[in-house]
Parts: C-alpha cells; structure tokens; sequence
C-alpha cells in the first residue's frame, strides 16, 4: 500500500513538473515572440514617426509661406522658405540621412486667381523625400493648402446681409469663422451682426450685417470683402456688378 502511495504520489509530481515547465516554455515562447516582434516593429515606428513629422512641419512652412504671400504678395518667398528648409531637415536628423527634394507648381508654387464673385489664393508642392537609414528612396507626397472666398448675394437694404462662402481646396467648407475673420469696404463699412447658417448648395453660409447700405457694385465703386482664417491666409474680393 505505501509503495503504491509512493508511486501515485511520485507520479502525480511528475505530471505537475511537466505541466510547470510546459507553462515556462510557453510563456519563455510569448516573451521571446514579443521581444522580436518589439525589436522587429519598434525602428519603423521610429521612421513612420520622423516621417509623419516632416510630412506635418512641411505642410505648416506652406501654410506660413502663402499666409505670407497672401500679406505681401512676394512670389519668391515659399521657394526661400523650403531651400531653408531643406538645409534644416539635415540639420534636425543628422543619423538618418534625411533629404528632401520638391517641384513647385509652375514658377513659384504659388496662384492667386479672381472673379467677379470669388478669389483663391493657393500654393501647391511636390516632395519627394529620402531616408537612407531606411533605405527610403523617392517616397512622394503633395501640399497644396488653398482658400477660396466667394460673394453669394450683396444687400440692397440696410436690412439685408451680405452673404459669402469660404472654401479650402477641392470646395471643402471652412467652419469656426466669426466676425473678426471678415472686412468689408477695407475697414470703412462695419459689420454689425453676424451668422452663419447651413445650406444645401453651399453647405455653410456666412452672413454679414453692414452699419450701412453698400454702394451698387460696379468697376468703379466695387463691393471688397476679405477674409483671413485661421492659419493667417489671406483672400479678397472685389465684387463689381
């Protein structure tokens, strides 16, 4: 009987040994597995995060760059900007091998169009950037930050608004204006009261309420409304009939 207690007792020791060391090797399995997926994922984190990062400082230089432009209508100043910012690219990741190269839309990059009714100013890029740490090589993406301002309806009484739209590129609404976006008559006209309201041809209308009945637009007494959003870009409109 005792040495059947023993047996059983050396056997039921056995098979916890074994599932005990069966739990170690499985969890040793999944620390290991961990370990290399860690060490095999964590560089392009690293990379996608530089990336990411260039890719958003990019856009911001463009932005500053029109918003610039839109102010003082210098037409060399975005090709400055990003010859600068070539240099400092290098300069912020000297182990990686960072370089970038773009092409400018037409000469400068830079377009600023008017209608009777609307006006655009726009900057578009293409980059094309290298990493030869990562041996990423032409790896290309587009800027092209833009604003659009159109007149929709012009007051003809001192009760009535006078009504515009703001875009960005590809027609995209610009939501969060408020009356300190906006001037009308260069300052010399007041804005009263103002409002925005959905439509369903424009999505989002802007209107604004004059101290004053505005003159009837014509080439030589136009109607100008300008807006500048909230990255500092600038578009005005000289509405003549």
């Amino acid at each position: 009987m005792t040495n059947r207690l023993l047996k059983q007792k050396n056997g039921q020791f056995i098979i916890i040994a074994v599932l005990f060391i069966s739990t170690m090797i499985i969890s040793i399995g999944a620390l290991l597995y961990s370990t290399v997926t860690y060490y095999k994922y964590e560089p392009w984190e690293e990379y996608n995060t530089v990336i990411d990062g260039i890719q958003l400082n990019t856009l911001h230089l463009v932005e500053l760059s029109l918003s610039k432009y839109s102010d003082v209508f210098n037409s060399s100043i975005l090709k400055t900007n990003l010859d600068e910012w070539k240099k400092d690219l290098t300069t912020i990741y000297p182990s990686y091998g960072v370089s970038l190269d773009y092409q400018l839309l037409g000469d400068t990059g830079l377009e600023y169009l008017e209608t009777d009714n609307s006006s655009s100013i726009t900057a578009n890029v293409t980059f094309s950037l290298n990493i030869t740490s990562l041996g990423l090589t032409g790896y290309e993406f587009i800027t092209a930050p833009s604003l659009n301002l159109s007149v929709i309806d012009v007051p003809s009484t001192i009760d009535e608004s006078l009504n515009v739209t703001v875009t960005t590129q590809d027609g995209v609404p610009v939501f969060g204006l408020t009356k300190a976006n906006f001037n009308v008559m260069e300052g010399a006209v007041t804005i009263t009261d103002f409002a925005d309201f959905y439509d369903e041809t424009y999505t989002i209308i802007y209107s604004l309420k004059c101290d004053t009945v505005l003159p009837l637009p014509s080439p030589s007494t136009p109607i100008i409304v300008d807006v500048i959003d909230q990255r500092g870009i600038r578009v005005k409109v000289l509405k003549q009939d």
